[in-house]
């Protein structure tokens, strides 16, 4: 069986338990929070460790995680340490982040700009998007300045990208040139 599968079976496990129990919001916030702590690198470090026994991850996850996440949650956790599992717990919460996600309907949506744009204009663009029918419903659009765009945006939809950045229309007619597509003999 291949990973995804199995990340995709632990996260859709928990979301049923979570909205048996009537937890999912909590437990999809328990989730980007154990993302946040899986940014320490003594945290994957412990993760990782074949030679650490259980007892001591999970006492280190008690001391973490005891009150701040719910019940549900920290039981999946304990579950997943006991099965010596928790090496897998990153990719399991980034699938239930993503399994919500296509529950909800969000689409996520990234915004390079060189500049900082007025809300209107990406008010505008949400419109623009729902209307093309490029994205679902709901839009969750993240922000992102790169100055060396010179100008103009990039727009990633999930897996399509476009790109109207002026650096890559400098790029686009320096190729041009290279290639002497667009030289007159005078």
């Amino acid at each position: 069986m291949s990973l995804h599968k199995i990340y995709s079976r632990y996260a859709k496990s928990l979301i049923e338990i979570s909205q048996e129990q009537g937890v999912l919001d909590n437990t999809i916030e328990s989730a980007k929070f154990f993302l946040e702590v899986n940014k320490v690198r003594d945290f994957r470090n412990m993760l990782k460790n074949p030679v650490l026994k259980s007892e001591i991850k999970l006492k280190v996850f008690d001391s973490i995680f005891k009150g701040k996440v719910n019940d549900v949650f920290e039981k999946f956790m304990v579950l997943t340490v006991k099965k010596n599992r928790e090496i897998l717990l990153p990719e399991i919460m980034q699938e239930l982040l993503l399994q919500d996600k296509k529950m909800k309907k969000i689409t996520d949506i990234n915004l390079t700009t060189a500049v900082e744009l007025p809300q209107d204009f990406i008010t505008k663009l949400k419109n623009s998007l729902l209307e093309a029918k490029l994205t679902e419903d709901n839009l969750d659009i993240t922000t992102k300045i790169d100055r060396s765009l010179i100008g103009g945006f990039v727009i990633q939809v999930e897996d399509k990208l476009i790109d109207n950045s002026i650096i890559t229309k400098l790029k686009n007619i320096e190729k041009n040139i290279i290639d002497n597509k667009h030289i007159r003999v005078i």
